[in-house]
C-alpha cells in the first residue's frame, strides 16, 4: 500500500487554475493556515529566465502560510514538496511535515507550504513521469515566495529558511544562487538558509560553476545508500559552491535511503525513473546547456536544430519540457526502480529543529 502513496499513479490532467486540494486538506488538518496564490511564470531552463522569455509565459502556484503566536515579524520555513507533490504535506506515511510543523512554531518560526504542482495542473505524483512540470519553473516559484513574504509585515524578511527532499530539494539548492536569485528579483532578498536533503545534482542543469548567495547557509543531507539520487555528485557540487564562497555543509548518511524521512520500513519503488545513467546536464556560464548535452538531445532527435530547440524553449516551455523525453527514452539510459522510505524522521528532527534555531533565531 505504501508504494502507491509514493508513485501515485493518478496523474490526471485539470485546469491550470486548478486548487490545492491538498493544501486545504493540510490546513484542516493542523487547524491553521492562510491560503495564498503567488505570481509566477514557466521555464523549461535557465537561459529563458537569463534572457526574460519566461515572462510571456504567466503562471501562478499554491501556498499554505502559517504564523506563531505573537504579532511578529516571525522568522519562517518554507517547505518544497518533492515529485511525491503536494500529497507529501498530508499523507500517512510521511508525518515529518506536520509534527515539524507544531514545533517550528512552538519555536516561534512560522511555515509556508508550497505547492508548484496543483495550479500547473499537476494533479499527483510525477515519480512515474518527472516530463510534467517543468524543475526550473519550480525553481523560480521559491524566489517569487520570498518576494511575496517581503510585503508581509508579520515576516521578518531577513530570516526566511527553505527546505526539501528529491525535488524540494533541488529546489532548496538552488536558494543560493545568486544568477537565479538576481534574474528574478531584488538583489536585498535572499534565503537566511537551506535544508535540501537528497537532490538530484547530475541530471537537473544545476549551474557547472555555481555562484553563491554567501548571506545563505545551507546544510545538505544525503543518504548513502541512496540509488535514486545518488549522494556523490551533490558533495562534489557542494565543495564546488564551498569553494566558491557558500557557506555549505554536507552530510552524508551511512545506510540512508531516498525519502529517508518516510514513516515506513525501506522498500523498492519499481516505477520511479532514474536518470544516472544519462549523459550530465550543466547550466554552463552563458546560461545554456553543456554542448555535449545538446548534441545528444539533437542525435536522438529531440529537435532539428539547436537554433529550434532554443526557440520552441522560448514561445512553448512546456512542450520543450515534454519533447526532452524523447532522447532518454531513445537512447535507453533511462531506467525504473530505486529504494525508499527508512523512518529515520524521528532521529532527523532534533538536528532539523536545531538547524533552524542557529540560523533563524539567533
Amino acid at each position: 500500500m505504501k508504494k502507491i502513496f509514493i508513485i501515485l499513479f493518478c496523474l490526471l490532467i485539470a485546469s491550470p487554475a486548478f486548487a490545492s486540494k491538498e493544501l486545504k486538506k493540510l490546513s484542516k488538518q493542523i487547524k491553521n493556515g492562510e491560503l495564498v496564490k503567488i505570481k509566477t511564470y514557466e521555464a523549461y531552463s535557465f537561459y529563458p529566465i537569463q534572457e526574460g522569455w519566461y515572462k510571456n509565459s504567466p503562471s501562478e502556484f499554491d501556498a499554505l502560510i502559517s504564523y506563531p503566536k505573537g504579532e511578529g515579524p516571525f522568522p519562517m520555513v518554507m517547505i518544497v514538496h518533492s515529485s511525491w507533490g503536494p500529497e507529501e504535506f498530508t499523507s500517512k506515511w510521511m508525518r515529518f511535515h506536520k509534527n515539524s510543523h507544531k514545533k517550528l512554531l512552538k519555536m516561534g518560526i512560522g511555515t509556508m507550504f508550497i505547492d508548484s504542482y496543483s495550479s500547473r495542473g499537476q494533479r499527483g505524483s510525477s515519480a512515474a513521469d518527472q516530463f510534467t512540470v517543468p524543475l526550473w519553473s519550480m525553481f523560480m516559484d521559491q524566489f517569487f515566495a520570498l518576494e511575496y513574504l517581503s510585503k508581509d509585515p508579520k515576516v521578518n524578511i531577513k530570516k526566511v529558511g527553505i527546505s526539501g527532499h528529491s525535488r524540494g530539494g533541488m529546489v532548496s539548492t538552488l536558494s543560493s544562487e545568486k544568477r537565479l536569485r538576481d534574474a528574478l528579483i531584488s538583489k536585498d532578498l535572499y534565503f537566511a538558509a537551506a535544508q535540501p536533503r537528497a537532490p538530484d545534482c547530475e541530471n537537473v542543469s544545476m549551474f557547472r560553476n555555481p555562484q553563491p548567495i554567501k548571506e545563505t547557509k545551507t546544510w545538505m543531507v544525503l543518504g548513502g545508500a541512496d540509488d535514486y539520487t545518488r549522494a556523490g555528485p551533490c558533495v562534489e557540487l557542494g565543495e564546488k559552491i564551498k569553494a566558491n564562497g557558500g557557506d555549505i555543509k554536507i552530510e552524508v548518511k551511512k545506510g540512508w535511503h531516498h525519502g529517508f524521512l518516510g514513516n515506513y520500513p525501506k522498500e523498492k519503488s519499481k516505477d520511479a525513473q532514474i536518470y544516472w545513467k544519462c549523459p550530465r546536464v550543466w547550466t554552463e556560464d552563458d546560461g545554456k546547456y553543456n554542448k555535449e548535452y545538446i548534441d545528444w538531445m539533437l542525435k536522438y532527435g529531440a529537435y532539428d536544430s539547436e537554433d529550434a530547440m532554443w526557440e520552441m524553449i522560448k514561445n512553448d516551455p512546456q512542450k520543450a519540457h515534454a519533447r526532452s523525453e524523447i532522447p532518454f527514452e531513445k537512447s535507453k539510459c533511462m531506467f525504473l526502480g530505486a529504494h525508499t522510505g527508512g523512518n529515520k524522521g524521528g532521529k532527523f528532527m532534533k538536528p532539523f529543529l536545531k538547524f533552524w534555531k542557529e540560523t533563524l533565531l539567533n
